[in-house]
C-alpha cells in the first residue's frame, strides 16, 4: 500500500530558520516507487530517524520543485546516498527545473551529477515515467524562481503537491481529478506582492478541484499561530470536504484517499 510522509512541515524564513517545524521533504511511495520532494535541510536526518526507518537507499528519484533552500538545501547529500555512496553505480532519477542545474546559482553541484541514472529537466507540457508512476509538472509562479507543482498518477490514483505559488485562474484546473491534493499555506491571509498560497487562496483551489483529502503544509508564522488543525477543521465545514493539516512526520496511507 502507498503511502505519503511529511518529514518536515515548515515554511518561511522564520520557522525553518527556528525550526520551529521540521523542513525536511516529503516522502511520496506509489505503485512500489519511491519519491523525495523537496529535500530541504535536515532531511537525510529525519529520514534516518523516521519510525518506522525510511531508508534513502531505497529511493527510486528525487524532485525538486524548486531552488529555494528550504526545498533544495539537502538534495546533494540525498543524491549521493540515494546512490549508496557511489559504491554500487548510478542509481535513481533527479527531476528538476533548469535553473537547479544551470546558470550562475544552480544547486546541484556538478561532482554529484554522476550518481543518478539520469537526470530529467522539469518544463510545462512534458510527462516522465519512473516505476509504476507517472509525473507530469504544472508550472507556478514564485518571483523569479522556476517552480512547479507535481502530478503524481498511479495505481493508488492521481496526487497532487501543490507548492510554493500565486494564486492565478489556471492554477485549480490543473490539478483536476486529484484523489489527494497537498498545498503549501505559507500565510493565514493574502498578500499580493508574495507568491504563497494563503488559507482562503487554498480554500478556492480546494473547492474547484473537490479532493477526496486535502492536507495542508508547509506553515508561516500567521498560520502556525491560527492553529493549523484548528483552520483545517472549520474548512472541512465550509467546503463539505475532508482537509487536515500535516504534522511532522505524519503518514497517509493511499486507502484514505484512494476512490
Amino acid at each position: 500500500m502507498g503511502f505519503v510522509k511529511f518529514l518536515g512541515t515548515a515554511g518561511a524564513r522564520y520557522v525553518v530558520g527556528k525550526q520551529l517545524r521540521y523542513s525536511a521533504g516529503t516522502w511520496i511511495e506509489l505503485g512500489g516507487t519511491r519519491f523525495l520532494l523537496d529535500p530541504g535541510p535536515g532531511t537525510l536526518l529525519r529520514c534516518r530517524k523516521s519510525r518506522p526507518p525510511l531508508e534513502p537507499e531505497e529511493l527510486d528519484g528525487l524532485i525538486l520543485s524548486h531552488k529555494h533552500l528550504d526545498h533544495s538545501t539537502d538534495v546533494n547529500v540525498m543524491l549521493e546516498v540515494m546512490a549508496e555512496l557511489g559504491h554500487k553505480g548510478k542509481k535513481g532519477v533527479l527531476l528538476a527545473p533548469r535553473d537547479c542545474l544551470e546558470g550562475d546559482d544552480p544547486v546541484v553541484l556538478k561532482y554529484v551529477r554522476k550518481y543518478p541514472e539520469r537526470i530529467e529537466i522539469l518544463e510545462e507540457g512534458k510527462t516522465f515515467e519512473v516505476g509504476a508512476v507517472r509525473i507530469t509538472p504544472v508550472a507556478h509562479r514564485h518571483g523569479d524562481a522556476e517552480t512547479y507543482g507535481i502530478l503524481f498518477d498511479s495505481s493508488e490514483g492521481r496526487v497532487g503537491f501543490v507548492v510554493d505559488t500565486g494564486l492565478f485562474p489556471e492554477l485549480p484546473r490543473r490539478y483536476q481529478g486529484c484523489d489527494l491534493l497537498v498545498l503549501n499555506v505559507v500565510r493565514l491571509k493574502p498578500t499580493p506582492e508574495i507568491d504563497h498560497l494563503s488559507l482562503p487562496e487554498a480554500a478556492v483551489i480546494i473547492r474547484e478541484v473537490r479532493p477526496k483529502l486535502a492536507v495542508l503544509t508547509h506553515f508561516g508564522m500567521t498560520m502556525l499561530r491560527a492553529r493549523p488543525h484548528e483552520l483545517a477543521r472549520k474548512l472541512t465545514e465550509e467546503l463539505g470536504l475532508e482537509v487536515i493539516a500535516a504534522d511532522d512526520g505524519l503518514t497517509i496511507e493511499a486507502g484514505r484517499w484512494k476512490r
